[in-house]
């Protein structure tokens, strides 16, 4: 359900999972996105496709201003549990690509946009999984790039000890 735009461009469709970061524990997910219709949705700590926390930034109202919300998830057993909504007051243009970050580290989880920190939160389930990304058919967004750096090696674990948050 992935799709590749001639300019290099990729369209979003069901889960899907970066395999080679599937043993991942702490990491931080960098990517440029821009939502379609709906909303872009992105996985991590994913143990495999039943088994991941989800965060998807949504339109909750097409406006005019529209209004923007995070909504962020487990799922567990291919079961969706614990929905959280957070509204969020961000100037959202149809054209305009989102630069979201997403820190996984130890329990806790932060999610940044456009540099700004939206979301905390922690929960222990999941302790190592890999990052992806999720539309479906009604909404499938676009995808420009992607960044993902972790501190599991040994360098890494040194320098994630003299500036953990950076």
């Amino acid at each position: 359900a992935w799709s590749r735009d001639p300019q290099g461009f990729v369209r979003i469709g069901q889960l899907g999972l970066y395999r080679p970061s599937l043993q991942l524990t702490d990491y931080r997910l960098e990517f440029l996105s821009q939502i379609d219709r709906r909303s872009v949705g992105w996985a991590y700590r994913a143990a495999n496709l039943q088994n991941y926390y989800a965060t998807r930034l949504v339109i909750d109202d097409p406006g005019p201003p529209p209004q923007m919300a995070l909504v962020r998830y487990q799922v567990v057993g291919g079961q969706e549990v614990q929905p959280v909504k957070i509204p969020l007051r961000l100037l959202f243009q149809r054209s305009r690509p989102f630069h979201i970050q997403q820190d996984v580290a130890g329990s806790g989880f932060t999610t940044s946009i456009e540099g700004e920190a939206v979301d905390f939160w922690t929960d222990d389930r999941l302790r190592t999984g890999g990052v992806g990304f999720l539309g479906d058919e009604k909404d499938r967004p676009w995808l420009y790039w992607v960044r993902l750096s972790s501190h599991d090696d040994f360098w890494g674990k040194i320098c994630a000890m003299i500036a953990p948050n950076d």
